[in-house]
């Protein structure tokens, strides 16, 4: 499973403070160069974080280079930031180069393509190496792009801090760079790439995106698609007339689908956890199990009834309308915003690691175990507490922190680029607004501070996406049930784009590289051919109960 931060969206949040300013200056930017001809200085890219010690840098075939582009790409003889690329040669006899964003909005690009540096040659992203350079653009605003360092104020906890509190940090944050800081969108890291590419004498590239970085592709398509010969947009945020408004949105609601799935997934199993053999039945042992310990299951929605279940015909609204109520009710006096004692809950634990299958089994044991008991014997430990399953799946999947510049860098984006809809003229209001579809804090959140924590207007509205030609139509990869890129933006991107649409069974969030054979054989031969077929349908595999995670 790839880390989190790699195929992220828009789900972090952290206490800020101070900015260091970026390092800018008024170095000239590189003009364009002939096809063929790299003007920038290669050399070993040094080992500053533990992914570079891993795997043994510094290394001839991982080469660093600084590139200055304009803060205003309107101003090109103005003030500059430098940002770094890295690339990571091909192994044999290269025919091409593809770049790459590992999504966020936020996360750090520049060990994305690791896997191709493993002894085992046996990955799709192997493959891809044997004939191509992989290269990232660190987006500006990063550490090695202007980084934004935004830290807690000595003798603060994260925790103790009020959400006006946070406004306030925030505007310290944003008014110690302004001009740089509102630079900071989806079009200018674009066009940041785009001379990168130029710098590097590249007639054209390929691009492949995760999660937010289908926003990147998508915009490069617009906006450069002369330079573009394969696109691959693997679960794609959009697009929309207000990118960050709606995804928010929908976010929360197939974050209710996707832990739907899940519940359905332990209902299938009911023989091995007894937890129930309906979705409905799985969801009252659990939310009995939260409200015990304090926990704010209200937040929760149930999901619909099905054959099975003690509940009357029209069961969805008997069933869950209460709990909406709830919901509105919270949300109307600003509890949403608040961490509840005992939020780190089962439902929480289950929300968050939805799209990832491998977790499943481990968190339905738990749950069994904490409510059923084990056999009484002296080797039985203590019940799992929601948040020691938390940290433990934490762990186990390398999930990684989220710095203070990754979530500095999500918040301004948003701040940027959230723009009402067009077609509402009542939307200006609503921005702060959620419909209480009954997932976390996050999602009321992503919403609340574009009122809140945005303490200007957006400083752009992203251009509607246009599916002009490039070497060949671009690959879209799309969950069903997809917590992080709902699956309705999979047909959007593809009408807006002109590409093939693959819809895969599931709630996985990012499907390259990640163990799923059928798409990594997809995406090698689009790559290789630029054809896909169309009407493709495919599968998840989806995990077995297996053993306690605990030996009896």
């Amino acid at each position: 499973m790839p880390p989190l931060l790699r195929c992220a969206v828009a789900t972090a949040t952290a206490a800020l403070v101070v900015v260091l300013p970026p390092v800018a200056s008024t170095v000239p930017v590189p003009t364009p160069t002939p096809a063929g001809v790299d003007t920038l200085a290669w050399s070993p890219c040094p080992a500053d974080s533990p992914a570079d010690i891993v795997h043994g840098l510094p290394r001839a075939d991982v080469l660093c280079a600084s590139v200055p582009v304009p803060v205003d790409h309107s101003a090109p003889g103005g003030r500059t930031v430098g940002i770094e690329v890295r690339k990571i040669t091909a192994t044999g006899a290269r025919e091409g180069t593809v770049f790459s964003n590992p999504g966020g909005p936020g996360a750090d690009a520049r060990d994305l393509w690791y896997t191709a540096l493993d002894r085992e040659d046996d990955s799709a992203i192997d493959e891809i190496r044997r004939t191509n350079d992989l290269v990232i653009v660190q987006p500006r605003g990063l550490e090695g792009a202007g980084a934004l360092e935004c830290l807690p104020e000595p003798g603060d906890e994260e925790g103790s801090l009020t959400p006006a509190d946070l406004n306030k940090l925030a505007k310290l944050c944003m008014d110690t760079d302004p001009e740089f800081v509102r630079s900071i969108t989806t079009e200018n890291v674009v066009r940041d790439h785009e001379l990168v590419r130029q710098a590097m004498g590249l007639e054209r590239i390929s691009f492949l995106g995760y999660s937010y970085g289908t926003a990147l592709g998508m915009m490069y398509q617009t906006l450069f698609p002369q330079s573009i010969e394969r696109m691959v947009l693997d679960s794609s945020v959009g697009p929309s007339d207000a990118w960050w408004y709606e995804l928010h949105q929908r976010q929360a609601e197939n974050r209710y689908q996707a832990r739907n799935y899940v519940l359905a997934w332990i209902a299938e199993h009911d023989d091995t956890f007894r937890l129930g053999d309906t979705p409905l039945k799985v969801y009252r042992q659990i939310r009995e199990l939260d409200l015990a310990a304090g926990a704010a299951a209200t937040r929760f929605l149930p999901p619909p009834a099905q054959p099975g279940d003690d509940a009357p015909g029209s069961v969805d609204m008997l069933n869950s309308g209460s709990v909406r109520a709830e919901n509105a009710a919270l949300a109307s006096t600003g509890a949403f915003d608040q961490t509840p004692d005992g939020a780190a809950a089962y439902f929480r634990v289950l929300d968050i690691y939805s799209r990832s299958p491998d977790t499943w089994p481990d968190i339905a044991w738990v749950i069994s175990e904490t409510i059923h008991g084990a056999a009484q014997d002296e080797t039985v430990q203590e019940e799992t507490t929601p948040e020691e399953l938390e940290d433990r799946l934490e762990e186990e999947t390398d999930r990684p922190a989220v710095t203070s510049d990754q979530a500095t860098y999500l918040k301004i984006l948003n701040c940027n680029e959230t723009a009402p809809p067009r077609s509402n003229p009542l939307a200006p209001a609503l921005i702060g607004s959620s419909d209480s579809v009954g997932s976390t804090s996050e999602d009321v959140w992503a919403l609340t501070e574009q009122t809140e924590y945005c303490l200007y207007p957006p400083s752009t509205v992203p251009p509607r996406i246009e599916a002009n030609e490039m070497g060949a139509p671009p690959l879209i990869l799309q969950s069903d049930h997809d917590p992080n890129t709902p699956g309705l933006f999979g047909p959007r991107t593809a009408q807006a784009t002109g590409g093939t649409l693959v819809r895969i069974r599931g709630t996985v969030h990012c499907h390259f590289d990640t163990g799923n054979r059928a798409v990594d054989d997809l995406v090698l031969e689009y790559l290789r051919t630029g054809q896909a077929p169309s009407g493709l349908y495919l599968d998840t595999p989806r995990p077995s109960p297996g053993p306690p995670p605990v030996p009896r």
